[in-house]
């Protein structure tokens, strides 16, 4: 059984909505996963990600700076970015050490970044996957904290602390939120390794 420390999985998973935003191309059709791939037949999550973390454990409640209390907190859009993310811990104590590491920073600006809709974090101690679902106003917004010093220090160590990672993007309306995991891994399961 893989460990995960709860505490070192929330910051980590607060800063995961968008780790590998970069690789994604440009926004999909509603209902569509987007192509991350970086050429034909590359590994999918699927393919890669073989354990089933029924145990996942969401560390928060979808929520955030726009959805509050089961609800947008502003007026709808008729669109929004969702993201997802799959990570492959590394087990040893050292790389989880370096993740929280690159995690904190991520963590105290994420609750704040401009254009956040709403994320939700689960760990499975099984598998030692992290997941994360994020809802962002657009593309725009998601690409700011992409770019985001902090985030780009912690996508360039990516493969330092975790073995794979996946991620998604694609488009939902006001009225798929909050996003479930359900969706999220039939989302990230199509996804091509970005690493």
């Amino acid at each position: 059984m893989f460990r995960v420390d709860s505490a070192l999985s929330r910051a980590v998973l607060i800063a995961l909505s968008a780790a590998l935003a970069p690789a994604c191309s440009a926004e999909g059709e509603e209902g569509t996963t987007d192509d991350t791939s970086g050429g034909a037949g590359a590994p999918t999550a699927a393919s890669e990600f073989t354990c089933t973390d029924d145990d996942l454990e969401s560390l928060a409640p979808f929520g955030g700076p726009g959805f509050k209390d089961g609800a947008l907190t502003g007026a709808a859009q008729d669109t929004y970015v969702a993201s997802s993310t799959l990570l492959w811990l590394k087990p040893d104590e050292a790389s989880q050490r370096r993740f929280g590491e690159l995690m904190a920073p991520i963590a105290s600006q994420l609750p704040t970044q401009e254009g956040l809709i709403g994320f939700a974090l689960g760990t499975s101690a099984r598998c030692g996957y992290a997941r994360t679902v994020t809802v962002w106003k657009d593309e725009e917004a998601m690409g700011k904290f992409v770019m985001s010093d902090a985030h780009v220090a912690a996508m360039g160590a990516g493969s330092d602390v975790s073995v794979h990672g996946a991620v998604t993007h694609w488009t939902v309306g006001a009225g798929d939120l909050p996003l479930s995991w359900e969706v999220a891994r039939e989302k990230i399961a199509a996804a091509e390794i970005s690493y």
